[in-house]
């Protein structure tokens, strides 16, 4: 009996596909880790405006988030992914991403 993926477990996978703690996405949204962790774990619900929000910061959509929808994510986006992962330096890391950030707001 396999069981269908809820919203707190699409959000946990795409957290960690993109190397992110739950400190880091809480930072990112301005929210405490603990949000993160009670949506993560299905125990509150979650505002269609939060979820927009959390589905831009991990660069997947609202439909993936909500119900599965397939959907893809950039294979730039996911080659960068891949080498921040591969940062085994954490200041360097985030460092770095700092850098993007400072970037995607160009």
């Amino acid at each position: 009996m396999t069981t269908e993926k809820t919203i707190g477990m699409r959000i946990k996978e795409c957290r960690k596909q993109m190397g992110m703690t739950q400190d880091e996405l809480a930072e990112c949204l301005v929210m405490k880790k603990t949000t993160i962790s009670a949506y993560e774990n299905d125990q509150i619900d979650i505002k269609v405006s939060i979820l927009k929000e959390i589905a831009k910061v991990l660069h997947t959509t609202v439909g993936y988030l909500a119900d599965g929808e397939e959907s893809e994510i950039d294979a730039d986006i996911m080659q960068v992914v891949k080498m921040l992962q591969g940062m085994e330096n954490e200041k360097l890391r985030k460092a770095a991403i700092m850098q993007l950030k400072v970037l995607a707001e160009m």
